[in-house]
Formats: structure tokens, sequence, C-alpha cells
């Protein structure tokens, strides 16, 4: 079983969420970088995106954002994490 972070806790990471979990796999939680949310479909976010180190040993991350020109800049500042493959 993968943990699993997600990175953006709007909707598109409800729609993440919700395969990782068909597909047996364990949602740790959300990074997300607005400071209003501290729940995400019953989800903790677990802290910002710049943050993403502490959360590396053992989990594997998704981005989970629609924009693309955001979710590839997210992507390459993330270049050292382990990312999730179904």
């Amino acid at each position: 079983m993968k943990q699993v972070i997600i990175i953006g806790a709007s909707g598109h990471g409800k729609v993440i969420a919700d395969i990782v979990e068909k597909s047996g796999d364990q949602v740790v939680g959300f990074l997300d970088d607005n400071p209003v949310v501290k729940i995400s479909f019953g989800y903790p976010v677990l802290d910002t995106i710049k943050n993403y180190q502490q959360y590396k040993d053992g989990n594997f991350f998704i981005i989970a954002i629609g924009n693309n020109e955001t979710r590839e800049l997210i992507a390459k500042k993330l270049e050292d994490v382990r990312w999730y493959i179904a």
C-alpha cells in the first residue's frame, strides 16, 4: 500500500483522492498554499507546497492542479520526490 500526498486541495484533488483510495492506496493528506483550507474532503491539509520536503520520506506525490503551467512549475520544483503511479 502506497502512502500518497496530493498537491492541491481543490476539486481536482478530490477526484485524485478518490482514485487513490479505489486503487487500494492511502491518502495521507494534501499540500496546498491556501491558508484558509485546513481539511479537504475529509483529509488534512498538512502544509504548504514549499514545505514538501518534510513529507518526502515514505510518501508518494501527485500534483492535482488543473492548470498545466502551474502543474509544470510545481513538478520542476519537486524533482526529488517519488511520484505516484497507479
